[in-house]
Formats: C-alpha cells, sequence, structure tokens
C-alpha cells in the first residue's frame, strides 16, 4: 500500500552498516506451547527485534536454538569477515546500546578474544573460527537491567511495563507533553514531533508519524497513519491514512485509507 510505503521513507534514514561488528542472536523458545516465545510482541516489535534494535548499524544474523545447543557450533557457519561476534540471546529484549557500546570498548581496550555476558559472548572472530571450546580470563558485568531474561509470561508482562516506560520518556525527552503516562500507549516505531501534546486514553500504534503541534484528545487511536502539523484528532480512529495540516478530525470520526 501507498501509505506503508511513505510511512517506512518518513520512519527510517539511511543506515552505514559497521563491517567491525556482527551480531548473531540465538532464538530460544521459552514458553509458550502453540507458539515461539521470541516472536511475541511488545509494543510493536518481535522480542527477538527488541535485542536486534540494540545492534542497528550491524550486520544481524539469527538462528534457533534450545537450552541444550552448543554456541559454538550454531555460530560458526553464521560467522563473517567482521572484527568481532556478538552473540546475543532473543530473551533479553531490555538489552541497550548504551550496553553493547560499553561491552565493545572493554573488549579493545584489553584485546580480548573471549568475553562472556550474563547472556551471550563477545568473540574475535578469527579466535572463535577455529575454537574447539569456549575459555575466558575474563568476565565482566554490564547494565543494571539489560540481561535480564524472559522465561514466562509474567516475565513478559514486567518487561512490557519497562519498556512501556522507556518508549514514553524517549518521547517526553522530546518536547511532546504526555498527560497521563498510565494511560498512554506508543509502538516502538512511532514518531511524534515535539509541540505534540497526547491526553488520555491514547493509542499511537505501528509506524504512525505524528507532526508538531498536534493535539490528540482522549481516547484516540492512530495506527500506521501520518498526521501533519497541527492536527486535532477528537476521540476517533484513524488506520492506514494520511491527515493533512491544520486537519480537525471527529470526534466520533472513524477514518481508514483515506487522505484528507
Amino acid at each position: 500500500m501507498e501509505m506503508v510505503e511513505t510511512l517506512t521513507l518518513l520512519e527510517k534514514e539511511e543506515k552505514i552498516v559497521d563491517n567491525e561488528i556482527s551480531v548473531i542472536i540465538l532464538l530460544e523458545k521459552k514458553f509458550g506451547e502453540f507458539m515461539k516465545s521470541y516472536d511475541l510482541k511488545i509494543w510493536g516489535k518481535k522480542m527477538w527485534e527488541w535485542v536486534a534494535l540494540a545492534c542497528d548499524g550491524y550486520v544481524v544474523k539469527t538462528i534457533p536454538c534450545t537450552t541444550e545447543s552448543d554456541v559454538l557450533t550454531l555460530v560458526k557457519p553464521l560467522l563473517t569477515n567482521s572484527k568481532y561476534t556478538v552473540v546475543l540471546y532473543s530473551d533479553t529484549p531490555l538489552f541497550k546500546r548504551q550496553t553493547l557500546n560499553e561491552i565493545m570498548i572493554y573488549v579493545r581496550q584489553r584485546d580480548l578474544n573471549v568475553l562472556p555476558l550474563k547472556r551471550g559472548y563477545v568473540f574475535n572472530t578469527n579466535y572463535i573460527k577455529n575454537a574447539e571450546s569456549i575459555k575466558a580470563l575474563v568476565q565482566e558485568d554490564f547494565g543494571t537491567d539489560d540481561f535480564t531474561t524472559v522465561e514466562s509470561y509474567s516475565d513478559l508482562t514486567k518487561i512490557t511495563k519497562i519498556l512501556k516506560n522507556r518508549i514514553l520518556n524517549f518521547h517526553l525527552s522530546n518536547d511532546v507533553q504526555i498527560c497521563d503516562m498510565n494511560s498512554t500507549y506508543i509502538d516502538a516505531d512511532v514518531m511524534i514531533e515535539k509541540g505534540t501534546v497526547l491526553e488520555p486514553n491514547v493509542y499511537i500504534k505501528g509506524a504512525s508519524y505524528v507532526g508538531k503541534n498536534c493535539r490528540i484528545e482522549f481516547g484516540s487511536t492512530i495506527e500506521n497513519s501520518i498526521i501533519s502539523d497541527e492536527c486535532i484528532i477528537k476521540c476517533s480512529y484513524i488506520s492506514e491514512s494520511r491527515i493533512s495540516e491544520k486537519t480537525v478530525v471527529g470526534p466520533f470520526e472513524s477514518v481508514v485509507a483515506k487522505s484528507s
């Protein structure tokens, strides 16, 4: 759909890939009888995609595993020519880019071949290509909650709340006014410009974009849509649509796959 393509252009900037580091994410099913836990969505992203988000700009590969899997056997076929290979697990969605940067500074400064993490490893790629076992002389802790694992639906609920607050605080730091943190829900890929006000009970989902100085009033839902600057959305549902500048929508309108 043309709308989705437009949103993609708005959402994503051209990325430069850093070839010094490659990342392998091990997809381990931890709970749920009929579904893959690593594919469960948290605020619009699968659990493993949250881990990949912290590794944005690096080559990222994924491979399924079990608790009994041998890490070396899994990762060796996926090794590249990068100097370092970072191995992470899909069940640590709180892992942050800042923590990854700190880890890599530590590895470079000490010229380590292997660094075990609380959940994962950093390898010198050339070293690990020929290694028959994982042997490390150093182990350090990084981050406070980065390696918190999701092993049950109870854990998932706790993690979901933490990630929700991270998203909301990100928008607050960009001068978006959020009237009620408890009843405002924003997916990870949403972009909101400064000066916009979000009233209570607002949901903004998918790859949505909200421009400057808008007011999204009580009870509104916006999904995969573009809201241009200085719009007012009054208790309405907008999906797969584009709303032009200074437009007032609602109250109680449903706008689906339209441009106004």
